[in-house]
């Protein structure tokens, strides 16, 4: 076996498995039942699976021997930028389902913020 047909299998196997995480996210987002739940069920796909189908394209063009020193620049700023902009819109997005004080599913375990944190504006006093 060459180096190129590892290197495809490789690339197959990441793109597979990256794949396999946004499958699994969308069986969990259809399976939540509050906002909440689902804004922590995108981790999986965000964290992992975007990840694994970049490094897969890499791989893929390393080992067809197209993948140039700025490509894999590229591919390491995507898998950052993509580290970084889904942790912090992950935290927006449930901050805002939060503060949206919906009904949340009863298998949702806990609300931790529930006793610290006032969603009412206070009232003041015009003097």
């Amino acid at each position: 076996m060459s180096w190129g047909e590892v290197g495809e299998l490789v690339a197959g196997l990441l793109m597979l498995l990256g794949s396999l995480f946004f499958a699994v996210t969308a069986i969990g987002m259809l399976r939540s039942g509050d906002a909440i739940s689902r804004v922590n069920n995108l981790s999986p796909a965000t964290g992992a699976g975007l990840p694994l189908v970049i490094i897969g394209a890499v791989v893929h063009d390393l080992s067809a021997g197209d993948l140039s020193v700025l490509d894999g620049v590229k591919a390491a700023l995507a898998v950052g930028a993509a580290l970084a902009v889904s942790s912090v819109a992950s935290n927006m997005l449930a901050r805002s389902a939060y503060r949206s004080q919906t009904q949340l599913d009863p298998r949702t375990l806990s609300n931790a913020l529930e006793p610290f944190e006032e969603l009412e504006r206070p009232e003041y006093d015009e003097a």
